[in-house]
């Protein structure tokens, strides 16, 4: 038996049979064993479709196939061959994919492609961005526009109808409600516009004195709004809007947040509680005892009496001496602001103070002095020696020692108290500097406690809201002050005096007028705006405060809109930027009640102008004199009223501002529309269509009165364009033209048509025709758009005549004659009218051709 056959074995016989071959002779054929599996495929397949044709007894091909394509000249047996020598069954098997080794071209397909990816990428983000920008934009624009609706509307909120912790989260400021039932006026508002018309009349007269508007303003505006709440106090049923008045008198103009600022209003809260002791003394004389003359200390003993009276004698825990409470004492000679009297009183009682505060005397001498901290002593006190709560009390105003905050919480107790306690300190920090015992104590960190207290904190049953408001005056948050009661309905007409009153005294921060009423980005709440910058201060939007109050004024008090709208020029800042709101809005008052007469002034028939109401502010606008006023506020006006379609408005404005061109050039162009509708509808009017939406009865008559009264006065026909008159002179001439051809008198239309030269209807050339046709490029568009209208009227015309001398009982010679020359006439139309080198509606030439047709 022989050894089994592997397939080592195999190859190793199959390689010793071609040994005694020369290797130089035959060439020697290495297959591996892919190459032999295919051509082991290739030839099972051959020999696969081979035995099935010869198993099925035929050939591959059909016998009448085979002879069809040899009478073709097709090798049959040839095809045959190629097509079963082909390898159909390795078509569908699963072929492996082959890599390329090449790197650099690899690396180089990877960049390209993630360069296409980050282009696609960086396209994708700038559509996503773009999408959601033009969709914050439109909101953004939409909520304004929303606003200005419910304002106009007169939708408002306000805070008599809110919680009162939930007044600084309304959503929409305020509108104004000025009128009662009956749509009078309410007296307050009268009585306020007084002051007003006297703050602005005040202006004026500076102005005219020292060449520039605002410089010197000498008018007492808080003594005039003290009198006008006082006629007021039964309709306001409260007196604390005096004190707002009163409170703001002992700022500075232009005191700002700085000393000038915490020391008036240290100085107010000292005034209210020196009266405030002299009430209580003058209600119980008998517990006060003060004598009949009182002097300051027998003021203090008597109030002290009185405030004790309860107990029958001094606390025990008071420092006493000779039945006299002398820190109580000494704390409220400084409460009052006598610190003159405070010193001298110490120094009386140096021996008693001594004895329990060895350097107090000495501590409050160079306070009061004013010297320097670092030339003061500091005041070592332990807890033990404050158990007297007015010795805590004054240790702490005067910024020494280490006070612990309960031990003068017994005398600090009222919101006046905490406040003057806090902003005495801040007032005095020269003087107590960096004592080591005392934390450092700012404007804006008392600012800041007060709006986060918020109003809820001070008025939780909503019954005192004015108590918030003097909180924030006192901190110098002048802006949230105004915003605030502007939330309160009851006074909304006094936040919008008392942002005057700031204004006028440089004290409130104003939004750019450029900004005002436009939508922003800032955190913005009613008419506040708190931009997000760390360093930037709240702004009151100003101008939409006043400008809201001047449009609820009823259509009886213009005037005082008027003046109203003139304290948008108040205030520091871009000058020329107000005085364009306030002529914006003043425009818009004069445009809504279209009293131009009384506030713009008129003509009188002799030629000279009468004054109008708003012509005595002008120096409040910048405005030097009549010819600035016209190219400024009428211009605007008139303007308005043009793109508006108020015709009658805008004939009188442009006139009233000397613009008589002007005013030839809209009515030329409103006849040009009445000529124009005739063309399109058949139906002339005289303007009265137009009425509803123009405001001028009659234009037709209007224009000729306009033409006619310019022409008569000489200094408004020389400055006439005489392009303007022509164009308006021709356009009643077509109106007169066309009303004798509706009524059939054709030969007085015919005179008319021929006297504009517009058509060359005598016997002319084909050159002059030709010049017609060129003088048409030069008329104005009002002529040139109904030229189609007079061209088939005047062969109309024609037609008509020639018409009725065809129809006549004349002689034969006078009616060729008169035919003849109609004829002539109407040929040279049609000439002109094919040199035309504009376009005319396309029935135009159908009908001029019918009719000469007609005619010849």
């Amino acid at each position: 038996m022989g050894k089994p056959l592997s397939l080592s074995s195999l190859l190793e016989d199959s390689r010793r049979l071609t040994t005694h071959l020369s290797s130089s002779e035959i060439p020697s054929v290495h297959r591996n064993l892919n190459l032999l599996e295919s051509e082991s495929r290739k030839l099972v397949a051959r020999s696969v479709r081979t035995s099935s044709a010869t198993a099925s007894g035929r050939t591959l091909l059909d016998t009448r196939a085979q002879s069809l394509l040899a009478s073709s000249g097709v090798d049959t047996d040839e095809l045959t061959e190629n097509v079963a020598s082909s390898a159909v069954l390795s078509a569908f098997e699963m072929l492996q994919p082959t890599f390329d080794a090449n790197v650099e071209s690899f690396l180089a397909q990877q960049q390209e492609q993630s360069i296409v990816n980050a282009i696609e990428e960086s396209e994708l983000s700038t559509l996503d961005d773009f999408d959601r920008q033009m969709s914050q934009h439109m909101r953004l624009v939409w909520e304004e526009t929303q606003r200005k609706m419910f304002e106009e509307l007169g939708q408002y909120q306000g805070i008599g109808l809110m919680a009162a912790g939930a007044v600084g989260n309304r959503e929409s400021a305020c509108v104004f409600d000025l009128v009662d039932e009956r749509k009078v006026v309410q007296p307050r508002v009268e009585r306020y516009a007084k002051v007003v018309r006297e703050l602005n009349d005040s202006r004026v007269a500076t102005a005219a004195a020292v060449g520039r508007p605002g410089a010197l303003q000498n008018y007492d505006l808080l003594g005039g709004l003290e009198k006008a709440t006082a006629e007021s106090s039964q309709e306001l049923r409260s007196k604390q809007i005096a004190q707002v008045w009163t409170l703001l008198g002992h700022y500075a103009p232009g005191a700002g947040n700085g000393a000038g600022l915490v020391q008036g209003a240290c100085d107010y809260l000292e005034q209210t509680f020196v009266d405030h002791v002299d009430r209580v003394v003058a209600q119980y004389p008998h517990e006060a005892n003060v004598g009949g003359v009182p002097s300051v200390h027998r003021k203090i003993e008597g109030y002290l009496r009185v405030l004790f009276g309860r107990l029958g004698r001094v606390p025990a825990f008071l420092e006493v001496f000779n039945n006299d409470a002398i820190w109580a004492h000494m704390f409220m000679l400084y409460r009052c602001g006598y610190r003159k009297e405070l010193l001298k009183y110490a120094l009386e009682m140096e021996d008693i103070i001594t004895d329990s505060d060895p350097g107090f005397v000495a501590h409050l001498k160079a306070f009061v002095d004013g010297a320097p901290a670092s030339r003061q002593t500091d005041l070592s006190v332990g807890a033990s020696s404050l158990e007297d709560p007015y010795k805590a009390a004054l240790y702490k105003v005067l910024g020494r020692g280490s006070v612990p905050k309960k031990t003068a919480a017994e005398v600090i107790q009222t919101t006046e108290d905490y406040l003057w306690a806090e902003l005495a300190v801040i007032r005095d920090k020269d003087c107590i500097g960096g004592a080591a015992s005392i934390s450092a104590t700012s404007l804006a960190d008392l600012q800041a406690l007060m709006l986060k207290f918020g109003p809820a904190h001070f008025d939780p049953n909503g019954s005192n809201p004015l108590l918030y408001l003097r909180v924030l005056l006192l901190c110098g948050l002048f802006e949230h002050a105004v915003d605030y009661l502007l939330q309160v309905d009851r006074f909304q007409i006094e936040a919008v005096h008392l942002a005057v009153l700031l204004v006028h005294f440089g004290l409130l921060r104003t939004t750019a007028s450029s900004a005002a009423g436009q939508p922003s980005l800032s955190a913005s709440n009613g008419y506040l705006s708190v931009s997000d910058a760390a360093n930037q201060q709240p702004t009151l939007d100003f101008s939409r405060v006043i400008t809201q109050y001047a449009y609820a004024l009823p259509d009886s008090s213009a005037d005082d809109a008027i003046n109203y709208l003139l304290l948008l020029t108040l205030g520091t800042g871009d000058v020329a930027e107000k005085r364009v709101v306030c002529e914006q809005a003043i425009v818009r008052v004069l445009y809504e009640r279209r009293e131009y007469a009384h506030f713009l002034g008129d003509i009188n028939p002799d030629g000279t102008r009468q004054r109008g109401y708003l012509e005595r502010y002008l120096p409040l606008l910048g405005i030097s004199g009549h010819e600035q006023f016209a190219q400024t506020v009428i211009r605007r006006l008139a303007d308005r009223s043009r793109d508006e379609g108020r015709l009658a408005d805008t004939v009188l404005l442009y006139n009233l501002g000397e613009r008589y061109n002007t005013v030839l050039a809209v009515l030329c162009k409103q006849l040009g529309e009445i000529l124009y509708a005739y063309g399109n509808t058949g139906i002339i009017s005289d303007g009265s269509a137009t009425d509803s939406t123009m405001g001028l009865d009659n234009v037709e008559g209007v224009a000729r009165a306009v033409l006619a009264h310019y022409k008569q006065r000489e200094h408004i026909a020389r400055s006439l364009d005489t392009r303007a008159v022509s164009t308006c002179s021709v356009l009643l001439t077509v109106m007169d033209f066309l009303a004798f051809y509706r009524k059939g008198a054709y030969e007085n239309a015919l005179q008319l048509i021929e006297s504009t030269q517009l058509l060359p209807l005598n016997e002319v050339g084909a050159a002059e025709a030709g010049h017609y046709a060129e003088r048409v490029k030069m008329l104005d568009d009002a002529i040139t758009r109904n030229f189609a209208l007079i061209l088939v009227s005047a062969m109309d015309t024609l037609a008509k005549l020639y018409a009725g001398l065809r129809e006549s009982s004349f002689m034969d010679n006078v009616k060729q004659s008169g035919m003849l020359e109609l004829r002539k006439k109407a040929r040279c139309l049609m000439v002109f009218a094919g040199m035309i080198q504009f376009r005319m509606p396309s029935d135009t030439y159908a009908k001029l051709n019918r009719m000469d047709v007609f005619m010849n």
